[in-house]
C-alpha cells in the first residue's frame, strides 16, 4: 500500500506511479502459520514477537509457538449451531508485573448447562499455559431458551483503556428478533456492552465481578440497563477498535437483504441506535421494519446479496509492511469469501469505494483462502486470517515489493542529494 521514486529525468514516471492505486504497484504474500486446527473462530497475538493465540469453538483455546501447537486452555461449552467458545481478549496490562490485569484474558463463551453467555477470566501460568482454577465468571448475560443461534461473541479493550470491556451480544437468535430483544434497552441482547472489570458493584453475588462506568451513556436511565452502551444490533460477531484512534468499527451480520458496518468514534460518549429489527442496513427490514426513527444511525457502509450474505469484521490495519493496507479497514464476506478494505475515516462510502483484496491474498502462498470467521490483530501490526476449516493465515509483504520500496527509498535519498 506505499511507494517512492528516482531522479530529476524520471519526476513524471515517478510522479505517476505514485498516482497509482497502491493495490496496483505492489503485491501481498500470505503464508500458514497453523493448520489442522478444530473450527478456529478467532486469533490474537498480545506480545511483540510472542506466542499467537487461536480461540476453537468447541471451547479450546491453542498458542502457536515456534510453528508448534500446544493447547492453552480448555473451557466446557455448549456447542451446535452458532454456540461455543466465540471471544478472546488479552488485558492491557496482561505483560506488567504491576498491572491488576497481569496475565489476565478474558474468554465469552456459551455455558454448556444454561446455554447463557458468559464471559469470565483466567490468568495464565506462562506464555504456553492457562491456569483453569483461576477463573472467576465476570457476567452472565440470559439467552432465550432453545435458540442456537446470534450469539456475537467479540471482546475487546478500547486502546488506552485498561479498565472497561466492551462484550458485543446478538439478539438471541431466531428470525426478524421476535421478541425484539435489540430494541428492549432493559435486556442485555442485541447490544454493545460495556463494563469496568477492575471494581465490582455485585460483591454480595460471586457471579458478578463488574462494575458500571460511571460515563456509561443510560446510567441512572430508568427502565434502561446501565450496562447498555450501544444498541439496535442484530449478531456483531466479530468488530474492531483501531489501535491509534480507539474508533469502533462493528460488523453486523444481516439476515436476507443487506450486511452492515457501524462506527462509533473514539470522542463519542455512546449511546448510538443502529436500527436492528426495525432497520437492515439502510433499509426497512422486509416484513417487520419500518422508516428510521428518530435516534436511529445509519451504517457506514453495506451490501447487499450481490457481494455476499455474512459479514465477517476485522480491525484498522496499522503497519507499514503491509502496503496498500496500511490505515485501512479490512472486511471479508464469510458466504462469498471475498475481502475488501476502506477508508477508516467512518465516513459514509459504497462499495464502489471498497479496494477487493480477494484475487491478490487468494494468489499468495497459502492458496484459495475460504470460510473466513475472523481477523487476528498482531502486536506490532501483524494481521491474521482465520478459516473457520482450520487454519490461520498470515498475511505479510511480497519480497519482491519489500525490495521495490527499499530501491525506491535508496534512489529518492540519491536524487536528492544530487539536487542539493
Amino acid at each position: 500500500m506505499l511507494t517512492t521514486f528516482p531522479c530529476w529525468r524520471h519526476a513524471a514516471a515517478t510522479l505517476a506511479l505514485l498516482a497509482l492505486p497502491l493495490a496496483a504497484t505492489a503485491t501481498l504474500q500470505t503464508t500458514v502459520v497453523a493448520s489442522g486446527l478444530s473450527a478456529p473462530v478467532a486469533a490474537a497475538q498480545p506480545l511483540p514477537g510472542g506466542p499467537l493465540y487461536v480461540v476453537e469453538l468447541g471451547g479450546r483455546i491453542k498458542v502457536v509457538a515456534g510453528g508448534v501447537v500446544s493447547n492453552f486452555l480448555t473451557i466446557p461449552v455448549a456447542t451446535g449451531g452458532e454456540q461455543g467458545l466465540l471471544g478472546l481478549a488479552f488485558d492491557p496490562g496482561y505483560a506488567d508485573p504491576a498491572s491488576a490485569g497481569y496475565r489476565r484474558f478474558f474468554v465469552n463463551y456459551i455455558d454448556p448447562t444454561s446455554r447463557d453467555t458468559i464471559v469470565a477470566s483466567y490468568r495464565a501460568t506462562s506464555d504456553l499455559l492457562a491456569d483453569p482454577a483461576s477463573r472467576v465468571e465476570v457476567i452472565r448475560v440470559d439467552q432465550p431458551t432453545g435458540r442456537s443461534n446470534h450469539k456475537a461473541g467479540w471482546i475487546g479493550f478500547k486502546p488506552g483503556d485498561a479498565n472497561n470491556l466492551y462484550i458485543a451480544t446478538g439478539d438471541g437468535g431466531s428470525g426478524n428478533d421476535p421478541d425484539n430483544f435489540a430494541q428492549n434497552r432493559n435486556v442485555l441482547l442485541g447490544k454493545m456492552l460495556r463494563i469496568d472489570i477492575n471494581r465490582d458493584d455485585f460483591a454480595a453475588d460471586p457471579l458478578l465481578n463488574y462494575a458500571i462506568p460511571a460515563d456509561n451513556p443510560f446510567v441512572g436511565v430508568a427502565g434502561v440497563r446501565a450496562e447498555i452502551y450501544a444498541y439496535g444490533l442484530r449478531n456483531p460477531f466479530r468488530n474492531g477498535f483501531d489501535s491509534a484512534t480507539g474508533n469502533l468499527w462493528i460488523a453486523d451480520v444481516g439476515q436476507s437483504a443487506r450486511e452492515e458496518i457501524n462506527f462509533i468514534a473514539a470522542s463519542s460518549a455512546g449511546g448510538q441506535n443502529f436500527g436492528w429489527r426495525v432497520r437492515e442496513g439502510d433499509i426497512a427490514t422486509p416484513s417487520v421494519g419500518g422508516p428510521l426513527q428518530p435516534g436511529m444511525v445509519d451504517p457506514v457502509l453495506v451490501y447487499n446479496r450481490s457481494f455476499g450474505f455474512s459479514i465477517t469484521g476485522g480491525h484498522v490495519v496499522h503497519s507499514d509492511r503491509l502496503p496498500g493496507l496500511d490505515g485501512q479497514y479490512i472486511f471479508a464476506d464469510y458466504g462469498s469469501d471475498r475481502i475488501w478494505s476502506r477508508s477508516a475515516d467512518g465516513s459514509l462510502l459504497s462499495m464502489a469505494s471498497t479496494t477487493n483484496w480477494t484475487s491478490v491474498l487468494n494468489a499468495g502462498g497459502a492458496g484459495t483462502l475460504g470460510g473466513i470467521v475472523g481477523f487476528g490483530e498482531g502486536a506490532t501490526g501483524e494481521l491474521f486470517i482465520v478459516e473457520i476449516g482450520g487454519r490461520v493465515v498470515q498475511v505479510v509483504p511480497e519480497p519482491a515489493s519489500v525490495a521495490m520500496m527499499l530501491a525506491g527509498t535508496a534512489l529518492l535519498l540519491g536524487w536528492r542529494a544530487r539536487s542539493r
